[in-house]
């Protein structure tokens, strides 16, 4: 009978001993996860600045594009009117007016 409680006994020891070792892996399985949930976040967040990043460099280059091409339109138009006048002016010597 005391050969069996000492075998429980060993027995009630060995599942200590694996309970604790089972409890610091869970521990350091739960600290893995949250640096892993934070480094997430993180990558996250510079994510999305850079997305925000990127949106304010197109609409830079859209409102930069749109300037240039109304400048441009402005200076077609220009010369457009200096092409009109310099027309005018070669009719009005060739038809003597």
């Amino acid at each position: 009978m005391i050969q069996q409680i000492e075998y429980i006994e060993n027995v009630i020891d060995k599942l200590d001993s694996l309970i604790k070792e089972l409890k610091t892996e869970n521990e350091h399985l739960l600290r893995e996860n949250k640096e892993l949930k934070n480094l997430i976040d993180d990558r996250d967040l510079e994510i999305l600045q850079l997305q925000e990043s990127v949106n304010k460099e197109s609409e830079d280059s859209e409102g930069e594009k749109t300037e240039i091409t109304n400048r441009l339109q402005g200076l077609l138009g220009r010369v457009q009117s200096m092409v009109a006048e310099e027309k005018k002016e070669n009719e009005e010597h060739h038809t003597g007016f």
